[in-house]
C-alpha cells in the first residue's frame, strides 16, 4: 500500500511540475518574445468583392480560379486534410504544377499532419509546401500556442480570397457529425490582391519557405500586376498575436443602434465585456449567434461566464442547431461589416495570426445580415436567462473548471 501511495504520489508531482513549468514557458516567453512580434497598419483597396457563404460554392469558384492560373497559385490555409476532398485539391495543384505553374502552399504544422506523409509526391510535381509554426527550444510551449489561423489564396496576383474555410470534408458538410457547414469568406478582385499576395510573402518567408525567384518580387508584374479598382472599399489587417481587441473594442465601441456577432466561440476579454455591456446600457440592440454543437471541449462552457452578464443586461443570445456554426463577422449599425479569420476569443486577440477585413459596401452587407437574420429566423433557437441558470450543477462546474483557461481559448 505504501509503495501505491508513493507511486501515486510522484505521478502527481510530477504532473504538477509539468503543468508548471510549461506555464512557466508560456510567461517568459508572452514577456521576452510577445513584445518584439510585429504590428501591422490598415491598409485599404477600392475592390469587387464577392461573398461565400456555402462551401461547396466556395471551393467552386477557388477550383475554377487555380484551372485558370498561368503563373502562379499561392495558399495559406490553417487546416488541409488529405481526406476525399483534400485529395480532389492535391490532384488540382500536381495538375496545375505539372503544367509549369508555381505552386506554394503553407499550411500550419500542427494541424497538417496528413499533408506531411504527401509531401514526397508533391515535391515530384514541383509543389512547394512549407509548414508554419514550428516548434522551437526555448519557449517551446508558448510557441505551441502561437498559431497562423490565416487562410489565404492568391492566383497570378490578379485573384484573391480569405476568411473561414479551410480545406477539409466538413467545410462541405460531408462530416455527419458536425452536419452542415456555416461559414463565410471573400473573393476580392482589385487593389486589395496586392495586400494579400504581400501577407502571403511574408507568411512565407517567416516559416522558412524558400525565397521567391524575383530578385524583388515586389516589383514583379507577374506576381503584383497592375490592377484595376473595383467599387467596393476593403480594409485589411494582418495581426499577430495582438491588435485584434484593439480593432473590435473600437468598432464596436462606436456602435449607436445595432451589433450583430456571429462566431464559433465567444470569450471576449474584460474589456470587450466592457465595451459591449457599455453599449447595451446605451440602447445599443446586441445579438450574438453562436453553434450549439461544440468541437472544443472547453470553450462553450466556458461562454456561458459571459453570455450571462450580456443576456441579463439585455442581449439576445440564438444558438445555431442545424449543423455547425463558423463564421467569424460582426455588423455594426448595419453600416461596417468585419470578416475574417479571428474569433471572438482569446486566442485570436492575443495568439493566433489573423487577418481582418472590414467593409462598408452595401452589398456585402445586405448579403451578411441576410444570412444571418435567416439562420437567426429558421436554423436557430433563443437562449434565455433561465436557460442560462438553469443549466445543471454539472455543467455550472464545467464552466468554473472552463474559465480557468479563457486566456489560450
Amino acid at each position: 500500500m505504501n509503495v501505491f501511495i508513493i507511486t501515486i504520489l510522484i505521478l502527481f508531482a510530477l504532473v504538477v511540475l509539468f503543468f508548471a513549468g510549461a506555464l512557466f514557458d508560456i510567461y517568459r516567453g508572452m514577456k521576452v518574445k510577445h513584445p518584439k512580434l510585429p504590428e501591422s497598419r490598415f491598409i485599404t483597396g477600392a475592390n469587387r468583392l464577392t461573398y461565400f457563404a456555402n462551401g461547396r460554392e466556395l471551393y467552386n469558384d477557388m477550383k475554377q480560379s487555380i484551372e485558370e492560373a498561368r503563373h502562379h497559385i499561392h495558399l495559406c490555409f490553417f487546416i488541409f486534410n488529405v481526406d476525399d476532398v483534400g485529395i480532389e485539391w492535391l490532384d488540382l495543384l500536381k495538375k496545375k504544377a505539372e503544367e509549369g505553374v508555381k505552386v506554394r502552399l503553407l499550411v500550419d504544422s500542427l494541424t497538417g499532419l496528413s499533408l506531411k506523409r504527401e509531401l514526397p509526391s508533391l515535391k515530384q510535381t514541383g509543389i512547394q509546401v512549407v509548414f508554419s509554426g514550428k516548434i522551437r527550444f526555448p519557449y517551446t510551449f508558448y510557441y505551441i500556442s502561437r498559431r497562423n489561423h490565416r487562410k489565404i489564396a492568391v492566383i497570378d496576383g490578379k485573384i484573391g480570397y480569405f476568411g473561414g474555410f479551410n480545406v477539409s470534408r466538413e467545410y462541405i458538410g460531408n462530416k455527419p457529425e458536425m452536419g452542415a457547414w456555416h461559414d463565410n469568406h471573400l473573393k476580392v478582385e482589385g487593389e486589395s490582391c496586392r495586400d494579400l499576395q504581400k501577407q502571403f510573402f511574408k507568411d512565407w518567408k517567416r516559416a522558412g519557405g524558400s525565397p521567391i525567384e524575383s530578385v524583388d518580387a515586389s516589383h514583379d508584374e507577374a506576381y503584383f500586376p497592375r490592377l484595376p479598382k473595383g467599387p467596393s472599399s476593403l480594409t485589411l489587417l494582418a495581426t499577430n498575436g495582438k491588435q485584434v481587441e484593439d480593432v473590435f473594442a473600437e468598432k464596436l465601441g462606436g456602435a449607436q443602434s445595432s451589433i450583430i456577432i456571429g462566431s464559433p466561440y465567444f470569450i471576449p476579454t474584460r474589456r470587450l465585456m466592457d465595451v459591449l455591456i457599455d453599449r447595451l446600457n446605451h440602447g445599443v440592440e446586441l445579438k450574438i449567434l453562436l453553434p450549439m454543437k461544440r468541437d472544443h471541449p472547453f470553450v462553450k462552457p466556458a461562454s456561458f461566464l459571459y453570455l450571462e452578464t450580456l443576456v441579463e443586461k439585455g442581449a439576445e443570445l440564438y444558438h445555431f442547431y442545424q449543423g455547425f456554426y463558423h463564421a467569424k463577422l460582426f455588423v455594426v449599425d448595419q453600416r461596417l461589416c468585419y470578416l475574417g479569420t479571428a474569433n471572438f476569443d482569446q486566442r485570436s486577440f492575443y495568439w493566433d495570426d489573423e487577418l481582418l477585413g472590414l467593409t462598408d459596401d452595401r452589398d456585402v452587407i445586405h448579403q451578411v445580415l441576410d444570412q444571418l437574420n435567416r439562420e437567426i429566423r429558421e436554423q436557430s433557437k433563443p437562449v434565455t436567462l433561465q436557460d442560462i441558470r438553469n443549466r445543471s450543477f454539472g455543467e455550472k462546474l464545467k464552466s468554473a473548471c472552463s474559465g480557468w483557461f479563457s486566456f489560450f481559448l
